[in-house]
């Protein structure tokens, strides 16, 4: 018999063998609204919010949570997050304009980038976000020349990689002194020079930092360590240049399950330990943060997060490898090709089974690499199934494309009620942007 309760949603349930999200059966949701399917169990995404906002509190300093909308994106959510009082990034001009559509404020934004256009920029100051995070030198300076044009102000912070290392995949890790993010700790002539060029603006106001040592960090510690280390840089700075630095941002990357036995960081004992050590060199005199910031994405939707497919059929190869065909693949999680990615699989309508085989779960994409997961357990699986696959609601669905011209899947939340809050890519949605010949 095999089991995947430590990897069901908060709301996820099995009555007669068959997975449900509250009162909705998986299956006739996948057979509604076509697969590939991005499910979210909405009591998740409401529980980790209400999470994260009670963790991250102080009487010293304002405290913000930042949700990092690059894990997943859409109005709905858009709408939960500004019930919450919370606060958005973006990486682009487009993560600009579709939380702006989405009502959200604008003072709630912050941009991020490594290598932002001045068209963003320049939107950017336009619409009035709260900060745009500096990603080095030049980029300073184009935007300097931006605002001394369009003469309006704005708030920036500078992201700083403090060289901790977060033990997490390399693509993922963020933080380390060969990063392409940021400016290293150590960099203090380059960092002297862009501190003093805000300091000779009139429209540039530096208000602080942004860190961020990478994702799926499992250990709370590791989160103490970047307070450590850019709390003592910041009182550095601060003696300095005889300055208040007001805002530390000390970003995302905490982790979810995605293998049964995978461990998850505790979020309530991460925050704690951030606030902690902001609060005692507050109490001390050391700093004057009057703002501490934190950016969850993964964590926040990931888990509540799944995704649905229908198995077209099986194979045994003569070398005894078994197969799963599912109608979909790369296009819809690129994550298996890109980090060796793992995931949990099973059978959303025959939960439990006495059988036990062991599968290749792959897509219908013409390349070898792609597969979903390799060698799962699961019970004898047969064509018309619903195969469902758990956390996938980070970094699956934003990640997604049309690869041998397949249409994305469309996103539900499923709540008291379902809200389908991104349609199912039509033929015509995924030929919109070609030019015909006139005929």
């Amino acid at each position: 018999m095999i089991i995947r309760e430590n990897m069901k949603t908060k709301a996820m349930k099995t009555i007669n063998n068959e997975l449900y999200i509250g009162n909705y059966r998986l299956k006739d949701l996948a057979q509604q609204y076509g697969t590939p399917l991005y499910v979210y169990d909405e009591a998740g995404v409401r529980d980790k919010i209400a999470r994260y906002k009670k963790g991250l509190q102080s009487n010293l300093f304002k405290c913000n949570v930042v949700y990092a909308s690059k894990a997943f994106l859409a109005p709905y959510l858009c709408d939960m997050l500004i019930e919450n009082d919370f606060y958005i990034d973006g990486v682009s001009i487009g993560d600009m304009y579709l939380i702006q559509k989405s009502g959200y404020p604008m003072d709630h934004i912050v941009l991020h980038g490594n290598n932002k256009s001045n068209e963003e920029l320049t939107y950017a100051v336009k619409n009035g976000v709260e900060y745009i995070v500096v990603d080095n030198k030049s980029e300073l300076k184009r935007l300097i020349k931006i605002e001394e044009e369009l003469k309006k102000n704005v708030k920036v912070l500078f992201r700083i990689n403090p060289g901790i290392h977060a033990h997490t995949h390399a693509y993922i890790e963020t933080s380390l002194l060969d990063s392409k993010f940021g400016e290293s700790i150590y960099d203090l002539d380059i960092i002297d020079e862009m501190i003093k060029l805000c300091m000779e603006n009139e429209y540039v106001e530096f208000n602080g930092f942004h860190a961020h040592i990478g994702s799926q960090i499992t250990n709370a510690d590791s989160f103490a360590s970047e307070a450590s280390a850019m709390l003592k840089f910041v009182n550095k700075i601060e003696k300095q240049y005889n300055i208040d630095v007001n805002t530390l941002n000390l970003g995302g990357g905490f982790a979810i399950k995605y293998l049964d036995d995978d461990n998850e960081i505790n979020i309530e004992e991460a925050l704690e330990k951030m606030i902690a050590a902001v609060e005692s060199e507050v109490k001390a005199g050391n700093v004057h943060i009057k703002r501490l910031m934190i950016e969850p994405g993964r964590s926040l939707v990931g888990d509540s997060g799944v995704t649905l497919y229908r198995c077209g059929g099986k194979k045994k190869t003569y070398a005894g490898k078994e197969y799963i065909f599912i109608d979909g693949g790369m296009p819809d999680n690129i994550r298996p090709a890109l980090y060796d990615a793992e995931y949990t699989v099973g059978v959303a309508n025959r939960v439990e089974s006495d059988e036990k085989r062991t599968y290749d779960v792959v897509g219908k994409c013409c390349e070898s690499g792609d597969i979903i997961a390799k060698g799962v357990e699961v019970g004898e699986v047969h064509e018309g199934d619903i195969i469902i696959v758990y956390s996938t609601g980070a970094y699956c669905y934003s990640m997604s494309m049309n690869y041998n011209g397949l249409t994305r899947g469309g996103v539900i939340f499923v709540g008291d009620t379902v809200k389908e809050v991104i349609k199912k890519q039509s033929l015509e949605d995924l030929v919109s942007t070609c030019v015909f010949k006139e005929k």
